[in-house]
């Protein structure tokens, strides 16, 4: 994943936007509905990875034999 370059001018837009001076674009109700439900997948998804990873039984480590 990549993030945008942190330039002076980005925190300027950022620091307008929290100023209330720079309109950011409109989002649609659906956005956030959406948002949310990619968010409980996500982590329903991860628990339910570790929950399997955890509930195999570990393999039986054999002692070296010697000679």
């Amino acid at each position: 994943m990549r993030f945008p370059r942190l330039t002076p001018g980005y925190f300027r837009v950022l620091q307008m936007q929290i100023a209330g001076q720079l309109k950011a674009e409109p989002r649609s109700p659906l956005v956030g509905v959406m948002a949310t439900l990619l968010a409980v997948l996500g982590l329903g998804g991860s628990c339910y990875a570790v929950w399997k990873m955890v509930g195999q039984p570990q393999p039986q480590q054999q002692p070296p034999q010697s000679r």
